[in-house]
């Protein structure tokens, strides 16, 4: 059982993300991990370059791009909210507008795993992704994810 409250930090949480682009959206995510531990610039070239070997946009407006890194102390978790919707070449050719963006150590490759399936099977959720697209603030977007929401 995935601990939502550990993982998803209100700080790594940008409602209505600025970019309209998803290599712009996941520099923009990234960006919110900066905590001095990680090296941004690196994992957002990871990302990317993952994103470039294949999309991670699963459908219904979801994209979960994701990455490992050697120093990266943990699992990191951002989360951004798209209201306009962004292309990131989904299976289902629709704009992506939740965006959860995972990066790893790359010794807890199964705990990576387990948590990108964690994430997606809540995310196809129609009920949590509306929730999500309605939150205003970062505490009802982790209420959604621990089930107390009131969105």
């Amino acid at each position: 059982m995935i601990k939502w409250d550990r993982i998803l930090k209100p700080q790594h949480i940008v409602i209505g993300l600025n970019s309209r682009k998803s290599f712009e959206a996941i520099r923009e995510l990234v960006s919110v991990l900066d905590g001095g531990k990680v090296n941004v610039k690196e994992l957002a070239a990871n990302i990317i370059k993952r994103e470039r070997e294949a999309s991670t946009g699963i459908g219904k407006g979801v994209a979960v791009p994701h990455a490992h890194q050697d120093d990266i102390p943990h699992q990191l978790l951002a989360l951004g909210i798209s209201q306009v919707g962004i292309d990131f070449a989904s299976i289902d050719d629709k704009p992506v507008k939740i965006i959860a963006l995972l990066a790893t150590p790359v010794k807890h490759q199964k705990q990576h795993m387990e948590l990108l399936a964690a994430l997606s099977r809540t995310l196809q959720q129609e009920t949590i992704r509306s929730q999500l697209i309605a939150a205003k603030d970062s505490s009802q977007v982790i209420d959604v994810f621990l089930g107390n929401s009131k969105v």
